[in-house]
């Protein structure tokens, strides 16, 4: 079971606790790991218990069509970090491995990207980040098994710091953000045969696909008197529009020597305005362009086309079994030329590819796609491979100081008053 829960918690801090305003609210951030939009009673499910989580969308505003970076936890992370495509910070492998597998890797964000946390401190925010576990108090208590034990114990904990966060009066002083960083991995299944991944609802395939069911994720925001409670938004988001907008709460400037790919999601929540400004999402498989959304501007249609997909196995599956995740190039993948075409707004299942007899304008519209395609590519610069496999390799001398198993490491740690420490009862 790997469900975590991951947690940055900024406070405003420059003079005292009790000196906030409206353009420097606490942000609490809250990203699950391989949760499922179809896991949460606020996105349908009836049989899982999600009431604290419920709760945030009844509050604030639930984004419908929020869509990972990635569907892979280390570049889908980054991108969240840093309001960048992972491609753009070489956070995205052009081999099998995409991801992290030890915490003693050499490979990294590079130490020339900026995150929302590092422009936050300079604003005079304190930040905390908090990787929690199924407990023996929720074990067997669901109905799903371990999995279904790990989401309601997930959900008792947003619960504990929205009681902190009453207790304190500081409620409406406060941004709250919960989201996943992919959909569920389908394929976690045990070895005794329990279903160890979560439901990715309606939606195709999960974790490590571009189907939607591996990238449309939780999206909830809540700030009472700021962003209006029980409304729910269709129109496509990201997790790297949570860089420039808290960025701007907090009063920082965004960087202007680099593309940040997000963005600020405030006039989008607040009805300022009635469109997302993401025209184009660009869905990568590993460093791998898989895919293409568009929304355009003057159309309810939100067009989807893909270059290729996973061969799924066993064939008639939604998933790859055989190998535990999907890959994304050689015998792993299908081609297609002309790409598949979906209409998310009509077919949000993605069972039926379109046409040219079944769409009139099937060959403009992937025009247009393939023309914004030329664009972001020439967005693009070479940066260093940070998934390469040198990279990913373990290396004894790097593993962290808490492990009980290596006494000779090297740890560089932060000033105490830059951090804050959060304790849940």
């Amino acid at each position: 079971m790997r469900l975590l829960l991951f947690l940055t918690v900024c406070q405003y801090a420059i003079n005292s606790v009790h000196t906030y305003s409206i353009s420097n609210p606490n942000v609490v951030l809250l990203m699950a790991d391989d949760l499922g939009i179809g896991d949460l009673g606020c996105y349908g499910n009836r049989t899982l218990r999600t009431p604290y989580i419920d709760r945030l969308a009844k509050e604030g505003v639930t984004l419908t069509q929020h869509i990972a970076a990635s569907p892979l936890c280390t570049p889908s992370r980054a991108a969240f970090l840093t309001g960048r495509y992972p491609i753009r910070s070489g956070m995205a492998a052009f081999s099998r491995v995409g991801v992290f597998l030890f915490s003693a890797s050499s490979g990294g964000l590079p130490s020339e990207e900026i995150t929302f946390s590092k422009l936050l401190k300079q604003r005079g925010y304190a930040t905390a980040l908090i990787a929690l576990y199924a407990s023996d108090m929720f074990r067997g208590k669901s109905k799903h098994g371990l999995y279904g034990d790990a989401v309601e114990e997930m959900d008792w904990s947003v619960g504990q710091i929205l009681n902190v966060l009453e207790k304190y009066n500081l409620r409406n002083k406060t941004l709250i953000y919960f989201s996943s960083d992919q959909g569920a991995h389908i394929e976690e299944i045990s070895s005794s045969g329990e279903v160890h991944g979560g439901y990715n609802g309606i939606y195709k395939g999960g974790k490590s696909t571009n189907w939607e069911g591996g990238i449309r994720v939780p999206g909830l925001l809540r700030w009472p008197g700021m962003i209006p409670a029980g409304t729910y938004m269709d129109e496509p988001t990201s997790n790297m529009d949570i860089f420039p907008t808290i960025v701007k709460l907090a009063g920082a400037q965004l960087p202007n020597d680099r593309i940040i790919d997000g963005h600020d999601l405030m006039p989008l929540l607040q009805g300022k305005v009635t469109r997302s400004k993401h025209e184009f999402l660009f869905h990568y498989c590993n460093a791998y362009l898989n895919a293409v959304r568009w929304h355009p501007g003057n159309s309810e249609s939100v067009w989807k086309a893909f270059f290729f997909t996973p061969n799924f196995n066993p064939e008639d599956s939604n998933g790859c079994y055989d190998s535990h995740v999907c890959f994304c190039h050689g015998g792993f993948i299908t081609r297609h030329d002309p790409p598949l075409l979906f209409d998310l707004s009509r077919d949000p299942e993605e069972k039926v590819p379109l046409t040219p007899k079944t769409e009139r304008r099937f060959y403009e519209i992937l025009r247009v796609i393939q023309l914004a395609v030329a664009n972001h590519t020439r967005s693009l610069q070479a940066v260093p491979d940070q998934l390469s496999w040198d990279n990913l390799l373990w290396k004894p001398w790097l593993q962290p100081c808490c492990s009980s198993l290596f006494q000779s490491c090297y740890c560089d740690f932060e000033s105490e008053h830059s951090l804050l420490e959060v304790h849940s009862g």
